[in-house]
């Protein structure tokens, strides 16, 4: 069987309450069609904190939704995200991709926090800078023999930027074997921060928009990804999310679940006071503004660049005003992203509202799904 660069693959999001499918065709250079589209919830104790606890529940819940969404292709592209990821912008002087790919196997110890042994490792060279003779790279093996090659190759100080990726194989393992169980067949395993900008690039040019935050809202992590010009510049997970908000309601108003969900988008009964809802939502999110807040200071210690814009995505973007909370405390533009509005949606095969309520929380299944792959 051959799947050809045009072929799209079946793009799996496992998150901590639902799973989410996307199906993609390329009908020209960059434009998409969706053509297959669906979610499936999960119980709550089958994935806790990016863990997946129970995984036969998983894979049962993922088996019929491809049911469900009569997917055909066996090809499929996933991700990760989470403590499990690793990803640092380091400098190196300039070499070869295969160069570079040697010395990093031998020196991203120093570098990542797992062991060495326990990691698949990849990086991309984002591209040539200028530094004086006298920096040091921030990889560097400390041999003699290299101090001599650098001197004789490295004389003006030529360097380049690299960001180093470290995932742990066991989340990579954690996620291959469920889509295996499901009789899927994993051509791509990628990281969440890499699909939002993707998913981003349906509808933004993120190379003139300077510095932003890309931040995704999930219910379990809230995803901080600081792009510059078009390229990562930091991403940080914080281990709070739209899950805290969800008990936060179930406990003030005693309501079941399902009930918090109509609530966070502004529909509740009269019994409930609006008022006391924005309460209850500016609690939960305070914290997360607030580590926020921490990480766009610390950026700019490192960088020396402020964040111009704010685009949301994720479960969370979805709570009515909450694009305007963000932007009153940060005292930055904030808007909702809608990668939807890139794809082309023909209204017979889909409900146009429907996708409109769920395009929040398919970001990151939209993003993977704008990949393609050979395979024989």
């Amino acid at each position: 069987m051959f799947l050809s660069k045009k072929s799209p693959l079946v793009a799996i999001d496992i998150g901590s309450s639902s799973i989410k499918l996307v199906q993609l065709t390329e009908f020209k250079e960059g434009q998409y069609e969706l053509i297959r589209f669906g979610m499936m919830p999960l119980d709550k104790e089958c994935i806790v904190e990016g863990a997946i606890k129970k995984p036969a529940l998983v894979t049962e819940a993922l088996k019929n939704l491809l049911k469900a969404e009569k997917i055909q292709s066996r090809y499929a592209v996933s991700a990760v995200a989470g403590e499990a990821v690793f990803i640092k912008k380091i400098k190196v002087p300039v070499m070869s991709e295969e160069e570079l790919s040697a010395k990093i196997t031998q020196e991203a110890e120093q570098y990542i926090p797992f062991d060495i042994d326990d990691v698949a490792l990849d990086f991309q060279i984002l591209g040539a800078i200028h530094t004086d003779k006298e920096d040091e790279s921030e990889l560097d093996d400390g041999s003699q023999d290299n101090d001599e090659q650098k001197e004789d190759s490295n004389e003006e100080g030529e360097m380049m930027e690299a960001l180093l990726v470290a995932v742990q194989r066991e989340v990579i393992d954690e996620r291959t074997d469920i889509l295996l169980e499901a009789d899927l067949k994993p051509a791509i395993i990628d990281l969440d921060v890499f699909a939002l900008m993707n998913a981003a690039r349906l509808t933004t040019d993120l190379s003139s928009m300077g510095t932003i935050a890309l931040i995704d809202l999930g219910d379990s992590f809230t995803h901080i990804n600081i792009i510059q010009d078009g390229t990562m510049g930091y991403t940080r997970d914080i281990p709070v999310g739209g899950g805290y908000l969800t008990n936060l309601l179930m406990t003030k108003f005693r309501i079941p679940f399902n009930q918090t969900l109509d609530i966070k988008r502004g529909k509740f009964s009269s019994d409930i006071k609006e008022e006391e809802v924005i309460e209850v939502i500016t609690r939960a999110y305070k914290k997360v503004l607030d580590e926020v807040q921490k990480s766009f200071d610390y950026f700019g210690t490192l960088s020396d660049h402020q964040i111009e814009r704010v685009l949301l995505c994720g479960g969370g973007s979805m709570i009515r005003g909450l694009d305007g909370f963000f932007a009153n405390h940060l005292k930055i533009p904030v808007e909702v992203l809608d990668p939807m509005r890139g794809v082309k949606i023909n209204p017979k095969n889909f409900d146009q509202s429907l996708i409109d309520e769920m395009s929040g929380l398919s970001t990151v299944a939209l993003g993977l799904a704008t990949r393609r792959f050979d395979y024989k």
